[in-house]
C-alpha cells in the first residue's frame, strides 16, 4: 500500500530531526522492529493463524495502523520503542494470513507467474512511493508546520512546530489511512467472505 510506503520512506528523517539525530535511538527502533517481528513470527507459528485468514489481514493492519499512529504522535523514546515493538508485531499475523489466502486461491499451475506479477506491482506501487514522500514532506509538510505555517494553528499543539513536526504529520495521516483500511474491510462483505469463496 503506498501510504504505509510512503510513512516508511520519512521514518528515518523524521526521527533523526526530532531526536537531534540521535542515531543510537534510530539503532534501539531497528531493533525493536527486529524483535518485535521475530515475536510476531513466534505467535504465528505456535498459533497457526485465524481460521478466516481474512480476519489477521484486516487485524494485521489495524494492529499495524494504531502502533504506527501512536508512534507519530510520540515524542520520547520510550513511546517510539513501545510503538515500534507493537507495529512490527503485527506484520507477521498480516503477511502470513495474506499469503495462505493467495496460495488457497490461485491454482499451484499460475502461483509463478501471479506471485512474479505481484511482486512486481508491490515494487512499483513502493518506488511511486517513495518518490511521493521526499517532496511531500520538504515542500509541503515541513514548511506547513513551521512557525506561521498553514497547518501550525491546527495541529501545531499536537506535533509541534520544530523540525520534523510537518514529517511526523505526514507519518500519522498514512498510519490512519492503513488502520481505516483495516477497519473498513471487515464492512465490505466481499472481502470478508474471501475466505469462503473458491
Amino acid at each position: 500500500m503506498v501510504f504505509h510506503d510512503v510513512g516508511d520512506a520519512i521514518y528515518t528523517p523524521m526521527i533523526l530531526a526530532r531526536s537531534g539525530n540521535n542515531t543510537l535511538l534510530l539503532g534501539s527502533l531497528a531493533s525493536a522492529a527486529g524483535i518485535g517481528g521475530v515475536m510476531g513470527a513466534l505467535i504465528m507459528s505456535a498459533w497457526g493463524g485465524s481460521k478466516h485468514r481474512i480476519k489477521g489481514v484486516l487485524w494485521g493492519m489495524v494492529g499495524a495502523g494504531l502502533s504506527k499512529t501512536i508512534f507519530g504522535l510520540g515524542n520520547t523514546a520510550f513511546v517510539w520503542i513501545g510503538a515500534q515493538f507493537c507495529s512490527s508485531l503485527n506484520f507477521p499475523l498480516n503477511g502470513s494470513s495474506e499469503n495462505a489466502i493467495w496460495l488457497a486461491k490461485v491454482t499451484p499451475e499460475v502461483q509463478g507467474r501471479v506471485f512474479a506479477v505481484r511482486s512486481l506491482l508491490f515494487q512499483i506501487f513502493s518506488a511511486i512511493a517513495y518518490l511521493i514522500a521526499g517532496p511531500l514532506a520538504d515542500r509541503v509538510f515541513e514548511p506547513a508546520m513551521k512557525p506561521n505555517g498553514q497547518l501550525a494553528w491546527l495541529f501545531g499543539n499536537i506535533f509541534g512546530i520544530n523540525k520534523g513536526a510537518g514529517m511526523a504529520l505526514l507519518y500519522v495521516l498514512c498510519s490512519l489511512c492503513m488502520l481505516l483500511v483495516g477497519v473498513f474491510g471487515f464492512n465490505v462483505r466481499l472481502l470478508r467472505n474471501i475466505d469462503e469463496r473458491h
